[in-house]
């Protein structure tokens, strides 16, 4: 394409990128032969003569008149060639036959011109109907152009453009009477007053018609043409362009009802559409800035901070738009104004700068610290803090990194959140400092678990209680984390708080947004959340059930020296989470772990591990403490505890029952007897019942299969005979007014204490003067028993094992075995 006349610096900036939406903008390109152009008066479509250029229609002649053939070497449009390669040439041509003929109007389109010949000149007509497809909005349309006249004659040409959307119809043909119906006619679509009654859905968006009878010096010269917008905000579908020789709408037919000046010569090129993008103004906190102009592009303005809210700017450019960029780091503005036509064209955009001062904008702290101490914990990236204490004005400090970055703090009682907003030019963010009360801290394994899911952690952690205030407590849980992830920290408040026989219940339902960096990125927002615990001789056991979208979470709170871990309604399986996670720093060799049903990874031996209502191995480690809140089988038993023997008595309580294995005597208290207590053997034992036993058979516990073992919760350890109760323990307890079994008897004692799985006795009716000691019998076996008589028994009769009757009291006899009201007696 030749382009001997540039356009001035301005256009170029101002964006004459867009041409690509005008096919063959220079002409270089001409078909082999015209296209066919509508014969309105038989309906027909001919072929019109001589070439076009390609993309284009032009106005070449080829009628009849009483069916003749007029002269068909009239060509109108015509290819032509020189210096500045190939351009257009449009020339009126007078067309006769017979001696009836008019000028023909020579014209260039994107429709399709159409005639109407007769021999009434007043019924010709003629235009051009249709366009193309279009989606843009141009500012102008410009080419170059050169006109001659006929000597002595003027005749105006024109550039015509029309954009519009949906359809106009209306009707064309013999000029006193239209009969053909037409879509999209020039004459309609531009509202002419000879376009006849118009129907249809048409909009006229924009349009352009430019009149000019010479061009400079009769030689070539660039003419723009703006084009106006009826409607700047709707975009057209439909457009059409018509550069006519002749004066278009006053003859725009191809046999004209006026006589026309034969010979008139319009020619065109390089037609292209002009896309603006440069910027009208530009003014920074209402102040236009110093010496703008469209045409300059850099600016300096680095006396002053930019603000984004202070700069405006205006296009030029009916679709043009400006799009910012601020470079923080350097100060630099950069304003892009692209044309209307980027999307097909990249170059149609001019880019603007606008110094500005550099300041040093971070958005972040570089230190944080409450009550002149440092959180120790805080990095620039972590923007929740959770501190222990009550704010107070002017406590937090707060260091900005940027030297230029703005700090502003904000403390909200209600929810005791200091908020510490930092900002620097488009950089912002917002630290928070949460400040807990004071607690009495709760030490103890945590499980988490997710419905469905894994075991997520079983962690060692603390949970804090607030000390009461209107018989009310804070539960807080700092540093929750799922499956090894720091999520933040939980806070329950105004839990209801009420002592009652030395156990306090707790209980709330709440909805709560956990504190910490994830709650927005993960949802932990007003989550649903249900709190139970009880806190029972200064320790804590708790479960937190929290909704998060839609999926249940678990959290159980044991103390470290508790008896069990339920996880089996949790429904969490426990494959990649090793037991010993699970058991790490509890104290508590008897804890007992539930877990669900069909749990898989669970070793066939592993101990006091409970699947569904089955364990492999049922653990007992004497002296700590024991305690399970469900039955289960266990198919096999250990105890470390080892049974004295040489028919020496002991006492248990067990868990399980058991059938009494041979050379093993267990007994259970079945009478009082005076000061003696009278115990009878068993064959049967029954779970969490307290026994005597003798045996000669150390390891006897361990020989057990497959026994039942009982729930502790709510069973009742006793056995209680003529107000004397026999009590067995599974915890480690100080007691006060019983009787603890030693040296063969059960001596009275103020204070005590008791072992887990042992018993004790304690006279809960009406006994008289309690004695100091009670004597243990066990019938029909031969114990160990120094049973040392009252003055009451020793005077009954004694036997030896002779059946010889001996006198005396026992405590006066020799060693050995005697027999006392048909019991055998051991002295020694």
């Amino acid at each position: 394409m030749k382009k001997q006349l540039l356009t001035l610096a301005l256009l170029a900036v101002a964006g004459t990128a867009g041409a690509q939406q005008l096919p063959n903008v220079g002409f270089e390109g001409w078909k082999t032969a015209c296209g066919n152009t509508f014969q309105a008066s038989d309906k027909s479509e001919k072929q019109r003569p001589g070439v076009e250029p390609e993309g284009w229609n032009g106005s070449n002649v080829k009628q009849s008149v009483f069916g003749q053939t007029a002269t068909e070497d009239k060509l109108v449009t015509q290819q032509k060639s020189d210096g500045r390669g190939k351009y257009v040439k449009l020339a009126n041509r007078y067309v006769e036959k017979w001696g009836i003929g008019a000028t023909a109007p020579a014209y260039l389109t994107f429709g399709t011109p159409w005639s109407y010949p007769t021999s009434d000149k007043n019924s010709q007509d003629g235009g051009t109907f249709g366009g193309v497809e279009f989606k843009y909005r141009p500012d102008a349309i410009k080419g170059m152009y050169k006109r001659t006249n006929v000597s002595g004659k003027t005749e105006n040409a024109h550039i015509i453009v029309y954009l519009w959307t949906g359809t106009f119809t209306s009707k064309i043909g013999k000029g006193g009477s239209p009969s053909i119906s037409k879509e999209n006619v020039d004459r309609a679509i531009m509202g002419k007053s000879n376009a006849g009654t118009i129907t249809g859905d048409g909009k006229l968006v924009a349009s352009a018609d430019h009149e000019f009878a010479t061009t400079k010096n009769n030689d070539w010269e660039e003419i723009i043409v703006p084009i106006v917008y009826n409607d700047k905000t709707t975009i057209p579908t439909k457009m059409n362009v018509v550069i006519s020789s002749a004066d278009y709408w006053t003859r725009s037919n191809i046999i004209p009802t006026t006589t026309g000046v034969d010979g008139s010569v319009l020619e065109a090129d390089d037609i292209e559409f002009v896309y603006y993008h440069a910027l009208n103004s530009a003014t920074y906190d209402g102040q236009a800035i110093p010496n703008f102009d469209e045409g300059t592009l850099n600016y300096d303005l680095s006396s002053q901070v930019y603000d984004e809210k202070k700069f405006d700017c205006t296009v030029k450019g009916i679709g043009a738009e400006a799009v910012k960029s601020y470079d923080e780091s350097t100060g630099l503005l950069t304003v892009t104004v692209n044309g209307n036509n980027i999307s097909a064209d990249a170059t149609s955009k001019t880019v603007y700068t606008f110094q500005f001062k550099k300041v040093n904008y971070t958005g972040v702290l570089s230190a944080l610290s409450v009550n002149g101490k440092n959180i120790e914990t805080f990095a620039e990236g972590s923007y929740h803090y959770t501190v222990v204490g009550d704010y107070a004005d002017g406590c937090v400090t707060a260091t900005a990194k940027g030297a230029d970055d703005v700090v502003a703090t904000n403390y909200d009682a209600a929810t005791r959140i200091c908020s510490i907003n930092v900002t620097g030019g488009s950089k912002a963010n917002t630290y928070f400092v949460k400040f807990a009360k004071a607690t009495t801290d709760y030490k103890g394994k945590m499980s988490i678990a997710m419905v469905g899911q894994q075991l997520l952690s079983a962690a060692t952690s603390t949970v804090g209680i607030t000390t009461p205030v209107d018989n009310k407590v804070d539960f807080q849980l700092l540093g929750f984390a799922l499956g090894g992830e720091p999520i933040g920290d939980i806070f329950v408040t105004d839990v209801p708080y009420a002592e009652e026989n030395g156990v306090v219940n707790l209980y709330k339902e709440q909805t709560i947004t956990i504190f910490g960096d994830q709650s927005e990125n993960m949802g932990l927002i007003d989550l649903p959340v249900v709190l139970t615990g009880t806190l029972k001789d200064g320790k804590l056991t708790a479960n937190i059930g929290i909704t998060w979208n839609g999926m249940k979470i678990t959290v159980d709170l044991v103390p470290l020296d508790a008896t069990s871990l339920d996880l089996s309604s949790n429904a969490v399986g426990l494959e990649g989470t090793p037991l010993a996670g699970m058991k790490a720093d509890m104290t508590n060799k008897n804890m007992t772990i539930f877990l669900p049903e069909g749990t898989e990874g669970v070793d066939a031996m592993e101990k006091n591990v409970v699947v569904g209502t089955t364990a492999s191995n049922l653990s007992l480690a004497d002296g700590n403490d024991w305690g399970v809140t469900k039955d289960f089988t266990a198919a096999a038993v250990s105890y470390d505890r080892v049974f004295k023997t040489d028919n020496y008595v002991q006492s248990f309580v067990l868990p399980f029952g058991f059938t009494v294995p041979a050379g093993t005597t267990v007994a259970e208290l079945s009478s009082v007897n005076g000061d003696n207590l009278v115990f009878k053997p068993v064959a049967e034992t029954v779970a969490n019942k307290p026994y005597l036993v003798v045996t000669n058979d150390k390891d006897f516990i361990n020989k057990l299969t497959n026994v039942q073992v009982k729930a502790t919760t709510g069973a009742d350890l006793t056995t209680t005979v003529d107000g004397v109760s026999h009590i067995g323990s599974y915890t480690a307890q100080n007691v006060t007014d019983v009787y603890g079994y030693a040296n063969g008897k059960f001596v009275k004692a103020n204070t005590g204490s008791v072992k887990p799985f042992r018993t004790y006795v304690k006279v809960t009716g009406a006994q008289g003067a309690a004695p100091m000691a009670f004597g243990v019998n066990i019938e029909g076996t031969v114990t160990g028993i120094n049973n040392a008589t009252t003055a009451a028994t020793a005077k009954e009769a004694i036997y030896n094992l002779q059946g010889v009757r001996v006198s005396g009291d026992l405590k006066h006899l020799t060693k050995g075995v005697y027999i006392v009201n048909g019991q055998k007696v051991v002295v020694k």
